[in-house]
């Protein structure tokens, strides 16, 4: 049986702190940058607060996703696509999309 729609966002949230050192949920300065100690942090309080963000969004069919930085653009315009593409089940079709956004960073940061 599937997990509920909730664990599988908080457990992609854990997903993402822990593979990926991202924490959009943590206290943060706003650019990204977490402002506590890691011992005041909780991540399953994160993850079930960005759970419940998560699902106030998708019940609207609207994400904010911020203002593109200039060089990272067209990256970002692939990965918007991509989730877009995920969300009309054309998987292929993302794939292709996330590789392309994949290589515009990799020229990026290489």
């Amino acid at each position: 049986m599937p997990e509920p729609v909730p664990m599988q966002i908080a457990n992609a949230y854990r997903r993402m702190a822990t593979d990926a050192k991202y924490r959009p949920a943590a206290p943060s300065d706003g650019l990204g940058h977490i402002v506590a100690d890691e011992d005041e942090l909780d991540l399953d309080e994160e993850a079930t607060s960005y759970a419940a963000k998560w699902m106030a969004e998708e019940d609207t069919a609207e994400f904010h996703v911020g203002v593109c930085n200039y060089v990272t653009r067209p990256a970002t315009v692939f990965a918007i696509e991509a989730a877009r593409s995920m969300c009309a089940t054309a998987d292929e079709g993302a794939r292709d999309l996330l590789r392309m956004a994949l290589a515009e960073l990799d020229a990026l940061l290489d």
